[in-house]
């Protein structure tokens, strides 16, 4: 992750930044880096096939598309945040998706944290997704 976005606005926000999505170097490493259940990955593969992508949990993540990293990110984040109100930015994120996914992925947000409120980073800093507020 960029050190001047998080030194930036990690306060305030859940960072999520295309430049570092992962700590793990697959969805398996993720899962026990985060202390999250097992089961997460048998819902990770279900959330992907939506989107027509075929997680494989043993994979290397830096395998995947920058598109397909952005939405196995974004899908994990999902399914980990309590639903509360808290903000989240997607720094570079949408611009690595095509129109049907970036619309999908959106979707799935306000579906699963329907309580967070959504912001992408512009050159005036954060704004606000317009049907995501």
């Amino acid at each position: 992750m960029s050190g001047a976005v998080l030194a930036e606005y990690g306060h305030d926000y859940c960072v999520v930044d295309t430049h570092n999505l992962f700590v793990g170097t697959t969805l398996e490493d993720e899962i026990l880096l985060l202390g999250a259940d097992d089961a997460l990955a048998a819902v990770m593969v279900r959330e992907c096939a939506g989107f027509e992508l075929r997680l494989e949990p043993g994979r290397k993540l830096s395998s995947y598309s920058g598109g397909e990293q952005s939405i196995i990110c974004c899908l994990l984040l999902m399914n980990l945040l309590p639903n509360r109100p808290l903000r989240v930015l997607l720094v570079h994120v949408l611009e690595t998706l095509s129109p049907r996914n970036r619309e999908s992925l959106l979707v799935r947000f306000a579906a699963l944290l329907p309580a967070a409120r959504l912001f992408s980073l512009t050159p005036d800093g954060p704004q606000p997704l317009p049907d995501h507020v």
